[in-house]
């Protein structure tokens, strides 16, 4: 039993960081049609940063929070700006081709800024854990999961209640009645743009505890990401949900069939799912009016 709660444990953390991870690409790709490719980059920088921030500098952990967020802001806008808003008129692969070069260069800056050498986070609560039916659960992941759960919610009350997120939710409904009524991406786009970077930054901060930061630490989370973005379809619930079940499935093969292809479960679980459901697991957004 003791087994089964920590690995569960385990996927839910993990859904947590997708989750992350999912509902700033989805964020983006509503406003702006734009599938963020340099999403993992993202959060790979924003561990980077809190390391930085934490471990190099000697400040605190809760102050880290509030840096990682700001500046992942602002990498964002400077991304908009310089991979986004000289090419809106262009063809849809070419911008995904351009945020997939902003990854590689982030890349590129984060070597030469921290080299190639693992660097480590301290989480916040030590290495303390909490006992769950025999189970010793970091408190990292607790503070993962609590994180995640309030980021999600504000999320979504945000995105019912407030202009940008009628806004965001008019493009994701119908993007060309939306651009009609007046709705102005050329000034929403710079706002998502950051607030998926800030996203990505967070989930960087959050998984940096657990494992070794490295430069490619993003990549593979961002793979795994993406099966829950097209199994979760456009809406910020759906992903959310998408995301828990793949990493609860991917914890729970891996630890009950094979390990070795515990990297490959994702893409099996989005194949079959697919398969049995082409639409995914919710229903799209178009068509639907709010």
């Amino acid at each position: 039993m003791d087994r089964f709660v920590s690995i569960l444990a385990s996927g839910i953390t993990s859904g947590a960081i997708y989750a992350l991870i999912a509902l700033g690409i989805v964020l983006l790709q509503n406003a702006t049609g734009v599938i963020n490719f340099a999403q993992g980059d993202l959060l790979t920088l924003g561990a980077y940063i809190g390391s930085f921030w934490v471990v190099s500098m000697g400040f605190g952990q809760l102050p880290m929070y509030v840096v990682v967020l700001a500046a992942l802001f602002a990498v964002g806008v400077l991304m908009e700006r310089v991979g986004y808003a000289p090419l809106r008129n262009r063809s849809p692969l070419t911008i995904v081709i351009s945020t997939f070069a902003l990854g590689l260069a982030l890349r590129a800056v984060i070597l030469l800024w921290q080299g190639s050498d693992p660097k480590n986070l301290p989480s916040p609560a030590g290495e303390n854990t909490l006992n769950v039916a025999g189970a010793a659960v970091p408190y990292q992941s607790l503070i993962t999961i609590v994180v995640t759960v309030i980021v999600g919610g504000l999320l979504f009350l945000a995105f019912q209640r407030s202009a940008l997120g009628r806004q965001v939710r008019a493009l994701a409904a119908d993007r060309e009645a939306a651009l009609l009524q007046g709705v102005r991406v050329k000034r929403l786009s710079p706002v998502v743009f950051g607030l998926s970077a800030a996203l990505a930054g967070l989930a960087g901060v959050l998984v940096a505890p657990i494992v070794s930061i490295t430069p490619t630490l993003g990549f593979g989370l961002l793979l795994s990401a993406f099966a829950a973005v097209i199994l979760g379809g456009e809406r910020l619930g759906g992903v959310a949900f998408a995301a828990m079940l793949v990493a609860m499935a991917q914890a729970l093969l891996g630890a009950y069939l094979s390990p070795g292809f515990i990297d490959a479960y994702p893409f099996l679980i989005l194949v079959v799912v697919l398969a049995l459901r082409p639409q995914g697991l919710v229903r799209m957004v178009s068509g639907v009016r709010f």
